[in-house]
């Protein structure tokens, strides 16, 4: 017994040598990349400083605690020192305070070193790319962001968690949680695309743009001069939607989401391979989206938007049964489609499952033709290609609501 902890606790106190040692390396690294740095030490200094938590930690937590207060009134003081020398970034001192914590963390998990060590050397060395990233964010997103957090981390986990609304058989946490995880998909796609792959080029737009919208997407590339790659992205964009409501629905309702896997994979490969039959050798200038998802009008839109569907839907489903459901569907199809299907695979309703996902599937089906007729008015009827593919596979979707109409 003696002998198995003496090996493990070898090990940890290993981990946290190594890891110091690597941490004291990239901050070295990074600071006489810099003409005149001023220094404490970098190398050697922190091996030292993550030994040093090691063994108080091992000798006492209160120790390790008064430790950790002696060192940082020893970087207060170097900090002021560097004041003085006009120079005032405290990345050493953050750095130095967490190696020093190397030898606590190692006793709560020995993945958390290696995590934190990653973390460390990814902020350092991404340090031109952030601030160049930084001076492109817009400060309304930044604000709109911070709303946007306080909405989801601090409102959501308070909100009632049963049935509070009349006739409506959804909760207002899980009515606010698809608001949260539609817009969160939507804004990471928003983000990839403007800061990051803002220069990518027509087929990123199709393929991010199916995730953030792929209506937006069909009349943002309609307006623009007619091409196959473009036509080809177009429908590329409806195809990444299905694995988008895939992703959507298993989130909230994995039963439906395994019916619904082949069918919008099926339709997902068929688009793609639509897409590299059409595209070409031709380039295009990117087109960006402005609308940023997360803004609050948009996020309480959407959540209206959920209420009112399960209302109508629960209304329809109790007095007209599943051929009212296909009906509303069918209509739904011609709108924002994303707050009807989570009404639907969230709610309670008098209708099986299969019900169910025939009316995503003609939704779905509905909103291809939509798209369709988009894709043909902002083109001026000159993207022949985009519209007649678009209501192959709205027909290809009702066929799979056939399928299971009859199954």
């Amino acid at each position: 017994m003696f002998h198995t902890i003496s090996i493990y606790l070898l090990f940890k106190f290993l981990m946290v040598l190594v890891f110091g040692f690597l941490t004291g390396l990239e901050l070295r690294e990074y600071l006489y990349s810099k003409t005149t740095p001023i220094t404490l030490g970098t190398t050697r200094t922190l091996t030292f400083i993550a030994l040093l938590g090691f063994i108080l930690n091992l000798i006492s937590s209160t120790l390790f605690i008064v430790g950790f207060v002696i060192l940082s009134i020893f970087l207060s003081i170097f900090y002021i020192y560097k004041i003085n020398k006009n120079k005032r970034g405290i990345l050493q001192i953050l750095v130095s305070l967490i190696t020093y914590s190397f030898g606590a963390l190692v006793n709560i998990s020995i993945f958390l070193i290696p995590l934190i060590y990653v973390a460390i050397v990814f902020v350092i060395s991404s340090k031109p790319k952030i601030t160049k990233l930084m001076e492109k964010i817009d400060n309304d997103e930044l604000i709109t962001f911070s709303k946007f957090l306080i909405l989801s981390v601090i409102i959501l986990p308070i909100l009632p968690k049963t049935d509070v609304i009349p006739y409506v058989s959804i909760s207002p946490f899980k009515i606010w949680i698809a608001v949260v995880v539609v817009s969160a998909i939507s804004y990471i796609s928003y983000i990839l695309q403007k800061y990051f792959l803002a220069s990518a080029g027509i087929v990123v737009t199709g393929v991010l743009g199916g995730v953030y919208s792929s209506t937006a997407t069909t009349v943002v590339l309609a307006k623009k001069q007619v091409s196959n790659l473009i036509e080809g992205s177009i429908v590329l964009a409806t195809g990444v939607m299905y694995l988008r409501l895939l992703a959507i629905i298993a989130i909230f309702n994995l039963t439906l989401a395994k019916s619904l896997a082949l069918p919008f994979v099926s339709l997902f490969v068929i688009s793609s391979i639509i897409f590299f039959v059409l595209k070409e050798n031709h380039k295009d200038t990117n087109t960006t989206f402005t609308s940023n998802p997360l803004e609050m009008e948009v996020a309480f839109i959407f959540a209206g938007l959920f209420i009112i569907m399960a209302l109508i839907t629960q209304y329809v489903t109790t007095h007209f049964g599943n051929l009212g459901l296909q009906v509303l569907s069918t209509i739904v199809g011609f709108t924002d489609i994303d707050p009807f299907i989570l009404s639907l695979v969230q709610g309670k309703y008098e209708v099986s499952n299969n019900d169910l996902i025939q009316a995503i599937l003609i939704a779905v089906a509905s909103n291809n033709i939509l798209k369709a007729i988009y894709s043909g008015i902002f083109s001026k009827w000159k993207m022949k290609k985009a519209f007649w593919n678009l209501i192959f596979l709205a027909f290809l979707t009702l066929a799979w609501a056939g399928y299971f109409y009859l199954k």
